[in-house]
C-alpha cells in the first residue's frame, strides 16, 4: 500500500504532462473538452463575422487580454493600410477604432487610435445583453469581460465594446474604405430601374440613365459619399432642383427632381450628410429622386455601386 499511493500520483503526473498546453489552457478556463468541430463565418446583420461551432479547445488565450490603444499622428503620405500594416492589424481593425470621413483624404495631423490586438468594437444597441452580444459573436462573455476590463455585466446603450478577433463582413469594409457608396434615401419605394425605357412623358425610347426613388416630399437626400458639390441648377425643362458631387477616382453622383438645397456649390460634403430635400421640380411624374453614378464621365448603373 505504501508503494501503490506514490506510482498512482506518479501515473497522473504523466497524464497531466501528457496533455498539451491548448488544452491545459481550456481546462483551467472551465471549458468542456470535446472532439474539434469545423468553424464556420457567418456575416451578421450588424455588419461584424464571427466563428459559428467555435471548438473550446481552440479558443486563442490573448482574447482574454485587457485592450490597450495607443495614439499615432498621421504624417504625409500615410494611407490607412500601411498604417494598419506597420501595427500589425488587419485593416478593419483599424476602420473600426477610428471615425473616418474620407480614408482617400487622411490629412496630416489626424491623431489615431491604434489596438494592441485585432477585432471590431460594438456599439451597444438598445435591449442588447452582454449574453447576447457575445452570443452573437460566437465567443464567451468572458472574453469581452476582460478585453474591456469589465466589472460587471451592465451596459449602457451607445457604449463600444471591443470584441477580440471578430471582423467586419465585406460590404461593411468597402463602405468604409469608399469602394461603395450608400443608399441617398434611407426610406422609399424603387420606381424605376437604370436602362433603356420608353420615357413616361415623352413617349420616346431612351436610356434612364439612374434610379428612381420615390418617397414623401421633403424626405432627406444624402450624399452618397463623401466629395465636394461641384454643379447645383434649378433646370425647370428636366432634372429640377439638381446636385452634382464629385467624389475623386474618376466618380460622381448626381441627385434630381429635389425640393430644397442644403448645401452650396464648392462645398465638401460628408458620406450620409443631408444635401437637399425629395421633391417633384423638373420633368417629374411624381415626387421621387432621380439618383445617378457617372464613371470617367459615362453613366453606370447605380445598382453596382449601392451597398445591399
Amino acid at each position: 500500500m505504501a508503494v501503490a499511493l506514490p506510482l498512482a500520483l506518479l501515473a497522473v503526473y504523466f497524464a497531466i504532462s501528457a496533455v498539451p498546453p491548448r488544452e491545459l489552457f481550456a481546462f483551467r478556463a472551465g471549458f468542456e473538452l470535446k472532439p474539434a468541430s469545423v468553424s464556420s463565418i457567418v456575416a451578421l446583420p450588424s455588419g461584424v463575422s464571427r466563428v459559428r461551432n467555435l471548438d473550446p479547445l481552440s479558443v486563442d488565450p490573448s482574447h482574454f487580454e485587457q485592450i490597450r490603444r495607443t495614439e499615432y499622428t498621421v504624417r504625409p503620405g500615410d494611407t490607412v493600410s500601411e498604417i494598419a500594416q506597420r501595427y500589425g492589424l488587419r485593416l478593419d481593425t483599424l476602420m473600426s477604432a477610428n471615425t473616418f470621413d474620407d480614408v482617400r483624404r487622411l490629412l496630416p495631423g489626424t491623431v489615431l487610435s491604434i489596438p494592441n490586438r485585432d477585432g471590431v468594437f460594438h456599439a451597444i444597441m438598445p435591449g442588447e445583453s452582454l449574453s447576447t452580444i457575445a452570443s452573437s459573436y460566437g465567443i464567451p462573455v468572458s472574453a469581452i469581460l476582460d478585453a474591456n476590463d469589465l466589472r460587471s455585466e451592465r451596459l449602457a446603450v451607445g457604449e463600444s465594446l471591443f470584441i477580440p478577433g471578430a471582423r467586419m463582413d465585406t460590404t461593411q469594409l468597402l463602405l468604409a474604405i469608399g469602394e461603395l457608396f450608400q443608399w441617398p434615401v434611407r426610406r422609399f419605394r424603387f420606381t424605376s430601374p437604370y436602362g433603356m425605357r420608353i420615357h413616361p412623358i415623352t413617349g420616346l425610347w431612351h436610356l434612364h440613365n439612374g434610379i428612381d426613388l420615390a418617397g414623401p416630399i421633403g424626405t432627406p437626400v444624402l450624399a452618397a459619399r463623401s466629395g465636394r458639390v461641384v454643379h447645383m441648377e434649378n433646370d425647370t425643362a428636366g432634372y429640377g432642383r439638381m446636385i452634382i458631387l464629385d467624389h475623386g477616382g474618376g466618380f460622381r453622383t448626381l441627385y434630381a427632381h429635389l425640393d430644397a438645397f442644403r448645401v452650396r456649390v464648392g462645398q465638401y460634403v460628408s458620406t450620409g450628410q443631408q444635401i437637399g430635400t425629395l421633391g417633384n421640380t423638373g420633368r417629374s411624374t411624381g415626387p421621387h429622386l432621380h439618383f445617378s453614378v457617372i464613371r470617367n464621365g459615362r453613366w453606370e448603373d447605380p445598382m453596382k455601386h449601392l451597398a445591399r
